[in-house]
């Protein structure tokens, strides 16, 4: 085993035995290259130039203030605390920004332009965090505690955003960015409001895993023409969001993985019902009984299964719209009258009419009567059953009756529930 003993953690005590290193002093160590290391500092000020690598480690900075500054090699806070840090103007770090495992104080960064990568792991931020007109090409942020708001505002992302596994105490803002590639909120926590505002996003957007326990509004964000969403395994019970904005666009169900498309509308269905948005759930319910069918098992090895595929579609999807579409039944039901008329009067020879029924003049045969009586008995089949036809026909003409009272019979009642189903909701 290692004799190695881990450092301390960072508390107020052990940053007040800190010697305090003068302003002017860090300055000269930042120019010559050296780390800064356990001590407190107050109001430095990082203006210019800097050529050389930048490095604090287990330090205590007041009033850090960065202003018009360009650093060409790396920047890196270690296990620092920065109270009440802000940074205006143009400041440029050429090969990014670390950190990492640092404590946070209201900090405030303004005009930061990253080239690499901003790393925030396991930071602490105590108050607001705050990032504003801001250029990075990755943020990371994994496992941050941020314990006031986080604030992301008119700051553009040219790779990745990583911000997976935060915990959040308050809210989260991201107002005004672009994001040009994914967004990762995976498995993170955020207790008050989640607004992303009028922000773009180019790719996926992935809110699996996370826990959101108050708003999450999504209605007014841009998307790109490869944007996709994830929600798969998300706690959440307030999406504001728009079906016409996830249609075609959820992850899941573009790749074939189904199973986790139905448990992704489930819950888009329990925010809209949270929201009192009957018709949008509705249409939630309707893409999650669309991927239920679909995400189950078929093979021609048991043709039964094709079978009941077929039917489930027919009658429950196309006939009503699994319940959600009463004007899907009514729609259904003119095709298969037309339908069945068409077939009765074509074989119009197979039924047993009395010349004194026809409707016109003239022999039955003609198109005239051949239409009326065959729309007439597709009607009457329909919607009244086989009492009144049996007999009228012979030979194969009663296997196309037996069916449309068949189709009869269900559709009415599917359109009954889900007419009633519109009703009552």
């Amino acid at each position: 085993m290692s004799n190695e003993s881990p450092e301390p953690e960072e508390t107020d005590d052990l940053s007040k035995s800190r010697n305090e290193l003068p302003a002017h002093e860090v300055l000269e160590k930042i120019r010559n290259g050296e780390t800064i290391s356990n001590v407190r500092i107050n109001r430095l000020r990082l203006r210019g130039e800097f050529t050389t690598p930048v490095r604090f480690k287990n330090c205590t900075v007041s009033r850090l203030i960065i202003e018009n500054a360009t650093f060409t090699e790396d920047v890196q806070f270690f296990r620092c605390t920065l109270d009440r840090p802000d940074s205006s103007r143009k400041n440029i770090f050429a090969k990014g920004l670390d950190l990492n495992e640092s404590t946070i104080i209201r900090g405030t960064f303004r005009g930061l332009h990253v080239r690499g990568q901003l790393s925030c792991r396991e930071i602490r931020a105590k108050g607001k965090l705050l990032f504003a007109d801001a250029e990075f090409q990755k943020v990371f942020f994994w496992d941050a505690n941020i314990e006031g708001w986080f604030e992301f505002k008119n700051c553009k992302l040219e790779g990745s955003g990583d911000f997976r596994s935060m915990q959040m105490a308050e809210g989260c803002n991201f107002i005004g960015c672009q994001f040009q590639q994914e967004f990762l909120l995976r498995g993170t926590s955020v207790t008050k409001k989640l607004d992303f505002g009028n922000s773009r996003f180019e790719k996926m957007l992935d809110l699996s895993k996370a826990k959101l326990y108050d708003f999450v509004y999504l209605e007014e964000i841009h998307q790109g023409e490869q944007q996709q969403f994830a929600f798969e395994n998300a706690i959440a019970e307030r999406i504001r969001i728009r079906p016409e904005q996830v249609e075609g666009r959820l992850a899941s169900e573009q790749t074939g993985k189904y199973e986790s498309a139905m448990q992704e509308y489930g819950l888009l269905k329990q925010c809209f019902q949270n929201l009192h948005r009957f018709d949008q759930e509705d249409w939630a319910f309707y893409r999650f009984k669309v991927n239920q069918r679909r995400g189950v098992g078929r093979s021609w090895k048991r043709p039964w299964t094709k079978v009941g595929q077929f039917a489930n579609w027919l009658f429950l999807d196309l006939g009503c719209g699994y319940g959600t579409n009463p004007f899907r039944a009514v729609v259904a039901a003119m095709v298969i009258i037309l339908s069945f008329g068409l077939i009765y009067s074509v074989g119009i020879e197979q039924f047993n009419i009395d010349a004194s029924e026809y409707p016109f003049e003239g022999a039955v045969t003609d198109v005239v009567n051949r239409t009326v009586i065959g729309m007439m008995t597709s009607m009457a089949v329909f919607t009244s059953g086989l009492g009144d036809s049996l007999g009228r026909a012979h030979g194969w003409m009663n296997l196309p009756l037996i069916v449309e009272a068949f189709l009869g019979t269900l559709l009415f009642g599917l359109f009954i529930v889900a007419f009633s189903r519109k009703v009552i909701r």
